[in-house]
């Protein structure tokens, strides 16, 4: 005898492996590794030092970067770091990989959702067995109801509508039939929440990859300097002040700045702790502060080759003594000057108060060093150096993040999704209205709610409510009283 079942065909080769990867990237096991892995990147990002994104895409200041500041932090590892992109972790392909699949995966997990919350906008089907309404554990019965079961249904109809259901019915022979549901539409705020989640990624790489964030833009009173990062800005410091209070902590500090875009003044403002200046998106934020050295340099035939204030803005400690520095190049006799300050925590023999050592150098090899005392020019590697005066700078962190509005708008998004899930919550009721007779009826009501919220409640409500416009049904006054 021929069987009539057909054996099921197998899928074929690629779409079993469309099938497999679906499984996989609709998988929340999936997305819980891929969020700990960006975790983990994070960390290092905040563990590790990060190269600043001006240094980053210079290829030779890159490597001199991890030459100098990268080794004197992780030492031997350097190298194994680098070759990685630890070192600029959040614009690394490792970040941008694992973020573009944590997207994905959100976004088929929302696919995936689509069938149950489209049945629960339409509605489940009105009519269940008898055993649906008796099993669970949000289920009740009231028995011996002295109204018919087309009042009952009606009864019931009209509270669950007070209450804010929408209802369907279907009726047989015998029995009436009532599916109810709440907020069927507030279901639709795990899409918000899932969409927000995809911009606030999509916004976290777009803002490191096409930003920038410079924390150590350092400016001289007096001096103008550029921003860089194809931005055609340059920042002038007009002056600067720090107060402190009577015992020495830090009071405030802020800085008078003129803006100039293309070499055209734009914007003039004073920036203070936590009042940055915004243009164009551009924000500059007050960040530190500290002494400058304002330097004149004259070539041979006494032509003025440099003359500006130079920010000294990093330090070193030597045997416990700690001096700060500053740097400048000049370009045109090929030269890198390094500037050192007296020491700042104890008394300096070798380089006293009142007094800068330069250091010369063309490429690697120094050319001369020399201490160079207040208001007396000294020739230094060929060039009179000049130490006019004590200065000062003001260090702002500059940041520029095209992404802003979108997590503004992911941000608003995720707030309406929970608010949606959280506090109107999906709910379904049913009830089955059967005659006992005449005159009598029952009803059976289920009820069912998200995990979390107390069905039970909602449930006892409903039937107090019933019970109550059961005993005011006026077509029961009647018949008792033809009784």
């Amino acid at each position: 005898m021929i069987s009539k079942y057909k054996e099921k065909k197998k899928p074929g080769p690629f779409k079993s492996i469309v099938q497999w990867l679906w499984r996989l990237f609709s998988s929340v096991r999936l997305a819980v590794i891929l969020i700990l892995i960006i975790t983990a990147l994070s960390l290092l990002g905040a563990l590790l030092v990060q190269v600043p994104s001006e240094i980053a895409s210079d290829p030779q200041a890159y490597y001199n970067w991890i030459d100098t500041v990268a080794r004197s932090k992780v030492g031997v590892w350097t190298p194994f770091l680098s070759a990685l992109r630890l070192f600029n972790v959040f614009s690394s392909p490792w970040f941008i990989i694992v973020s573009a699949l944590l997207m994905l995966n959100i976004f088929i997990c929302s696919l995936n959702r689509w069938r149950s919350i489209n049945l629960s906008i339409r509605g489940s089907a009105v009519k269940q067995s008898e055993n649906f309404y008796t099993t669970g554990n949000t289920q009740a019965e009231l028995k011996d109801i002295q109204v018919p079961v087309a009042d009952a249904a009606m009864i019931s109809e009209k509270v669950l509508k007070g209450r804010g259901y929408r209802t369907r019915t279907e009726s047989d022979k015998n029995n009436s039939y009532i599916t109810a549901d709440k907020n069927r539409y507030y279901r639709l705020g795990t899409y918000f929440s899932h969409f927000s989640l995809i911009l606030f990624v999509l916004a976290f790489v777009a803002g490191n990859y096409f930003g920038f964030r410079d924390v150590g833009f350092s400016v001289p009173v007096g001096s103008i300097r550029e921003v860089g990062h194809e931005t055609a800005l340059s920042l002038k410091l007009i002056s600067f002040v720090d107060e402190y209070y009577d015992n020495g902590k830090p009071k405030d500090y802020r800085s008078e700045v003129v803006l100039y875009e293309n070499s055209q003044p734009v914007k003039q403002a004073i920036i203070q702790v936590n009042h940055p200046m915004i243009y164009k998106g551009v924000r500059f934020y007050q960040s530190y502060f500290g002494p400058a050295k304002k330097m004149q340099v004259r070539d041979i035939n006494g032509i003025e080759i440099f003359n500006d204030n130079v920010p000294m803005d990093s330090s070193f400690v030597v045997d416990g003594v700690r001096r700060y520095e500053g740097f400048f190049d000049l370009l045109e006799a090929g030269l890198s000057i390094r500037l050192i300050s007296s020491a700042v925590n104890t008394e300096d023999f070798i380089i006293p108060a009142g007094h800068v050592a330069v250091d010369v150098r063309q490429g690697s090899d120094q050319i001369d060093f020399r201490l160079v005392k207040l208001s007396t020019p000294i020739i230094v590697g060929g060039l009179e150096f000049t130490f006019v005066e004590e200065s000062q700078y003001s260090g702002f962190q500059v940041s520029q993040d095209p992404a802003s509005i979108i997590i503004w708008i992911a941000s608003a998004l995720f707030i309406i999704g929970i608010c949606a899930v959280l506090y109107f919550p999906y709910r379904q009721v049913w009830v089955l209205s059967q005659p006992l007779g005449q005159r009598k009826s029952r009803l059976l009501i289920r009820t069912r709610s998200p995990r979390g919220f107390r069905s039970t409640s909602e449930l006892n409500t409903l039937v107090d409510q019933i019970q109550k416009q059961i005993q005011k049904n006026p077509l029961k006054g009647k018949e008792d009283r033809n009784v």
